[in-house]
Parts: C-alpha cells; sequence; structure tokens
C-alpha cells in the first residue's frame, strides 16, 4: 500500500517545515514540499493532486476556509484537515461547509494533526472534544422547521442508515446491522447527503443531531468503532449532552475525545 501523500500549507514556513517533519516521521506519509503562499495553492493541488492536505485556516489576508472550499471542489479533490488557532464554532462550522473533514487545533500535539489526517483518509471526521457541541448549540437557532423538512425527504432505511452513522459506526458495520451490502448502504449515504444537501459527512451527522436524531446507547456501550482504524486513531463520539454509556461497575462516563464517523 502506498504512502499518504501529502501538503502542507501553511504561511510560517517554520511551523509548515516542522509538521513536515513530524509526518516524514510517519511510514504511511510523504509529505510534499510546504507551501506558504496561498496564491499557488489552488494550482498546486490541481498539478500534484495530493491525497490529503492540511490546510492553515488564516494565511496572512487569505482565508484558508475559502481555500479549502476551492480545493474541495476540484476533480478528484484530496481530504482536507483545517489547522486553526481558533477553536469558535464559526470557524468550525465554516470549515465542515467548505468539506474539510477535519479541524485540528495548533495549540495541541502534533500527533493530533497526524490522527486527524488518518481519520480523513479513512473516510472519518475527526474534531477537538467539545466542539461539536459548541457548534450544534451555536446552529440551534437555525430554524428547526426548514430541517424538519429536510428530513421528511428521507426513506425510512435512509433514517435508519443516518442513526447509525450519528452512532459512529462504518459503512461495512452497518451493512451488517442491516443485512445490506456495503455498496447498497453507501448508496444511502449518498443519498441522505443529496437531499439534505451537505458536503461531507461530518456536517450531514451534524444536521442529524441539531434536529434530534441521537445516537443508540448500545452501540456507544459496546464501543462501535471502526475495525478498520489504524492505531492512534481510534476516538468515540462526543455527545456528552446527549449521552452517557455506564462503565462495567455501572459509574455513569462521557464518551471520549473527539468525533470520529468513518465511512
Amino acid at each position: 500500500m502506498r504512502p499518504v501523500r501529502l501538503l502542507i500549507v501553511d504561511d510560517h514556513r517554520v511551523f509548515a517545515e516542522g509538521l513536515e517533519a513530524v509526518f516524514r516521521a510517519e511510514p504511511d506519509f510523504e509529505p510534499l514540499p510546504a507551501v506558504t503562499n496561498p496564491d499557488q495553492v489552488v494550482s498546486i493541488v490541481a498539478a500534484q493532486k495530493p491525497d490529503a492536505v492540511v490546510m492553515d485556516v488564516q494565511l496572512g489576508d487569505v482565508s484558508g476556509i475559502d481555500l479549502t472550499s476551492q480545493v474541495t471542489a476540484l476533480p478528484h479533490p484530496p481530504v482536507v484537515v483545517v489547522l486553526t488557532g481558533f477553536s469558535d464554532a464559526a470557524t468550525a462550522i465554516g470549515a465542515v461547509q467548505a468539506g474539510a473533514m477535519g479541524f485540528v487545533s495548533k495549540n495541541g500535539p502534533a500527533q493530533h494533526v497526524v490522527t486527524a489526517v488518518r481519520a480523513a483518509m479513512l473516510g472519518g471526521t475527526w474534531f477537538p472534544s467539545g466542539l461539536l457541541t459548541v457548534m450544534l448549540a451555536a446552529s440551534e437557532s437555525d430554524a428547526s422547521e426548514p430541517l424538519g423538512q429536510l428530513f421528511a425527504e428521507l426513506t425510512d432505511k435512509e433514517r435508519e442508515v443516518l442513526r447509525l452513522m450519528v452512532s459512529g459506526l462504518d459503512r461495512r458495520t452497518i451493512a451488517s446491522r442491516l443485512h445490506r451490502s456495503p455498496d447498497t448502504v453507501k448508496t444511502h449515504i449518498r443519498n441522505i447527503a443529496a437531499k439534505l444537501g451537505t458536503r461531507s459527512t461530518a456536517e450531514a451527522v451534524a444536521m442529524a443531531l441539531n434536529a434530534g436524531v441521537r445516537p443508540e446507547l448500545t452501540v456507544l456501550a459496546s464501543g462501535g468503532r471502526p475495525p478498520q482504524t489504524p492505531p492512534g486513531t481510534a476516538a468515540r463520539a462526543d455527545l456528552r449532552p446527549a449521552v452517557a454509556v455506564a462503565r462495567p461497575h455501572g459509574r455513569p462516563t462521557n464518551c471520549a475525545r473527539s468525533i470520529t464517523i468513518p465511512y
């Protein structure tokens, strides 16, 4: 299996080259030369076709979120993980809407960035602890009636698939639960995205949570994580306002430090 070709975009060269060195030490990554000039980002991505991009949220006067939107609109786009010094809901929501599959703080360990990119390459998403809750709280005022109308367009099977997505199950596990083929589930997920008007699984799950869809407690309690997740990428849904999972001795515990939605 070939290494993941990775492009780092950050206008601080020392930081970019330091992060590049971190990824170069990982055997499953092949970092390309970092890009520090935001005007070159789209053309370099189009020409070099990296598998993944780590994008700084702000490059001088240029918005990394705007660049993310342009990059994800390219034919055969890379997955994008946004790197930021901000942890506000508006920035995170903007990143998700632009097509980002991860949102990582610059203030955290470098290994978090590696974890986020690995999760994105598996088709999942990665967000810091608590941020999804903040995002949902910030969007609660966005009229639940239009959301209800959108969800009314989903078939019963699509709603069932979406609930299992919210529970953190991957496509193959959902297929097993529903006694369907993974390709059939993939079609359901595409139809869900089309009907909800979302650009990523993260946005679809966030919309579902905002509309009141809640994960199955039995799935969370059994640790329903994707079996193919490599070491260092495991994460559970951070849904503390909605769920408490019972420990073996009956003491409730909140779900862990990030949300990974694997598709």
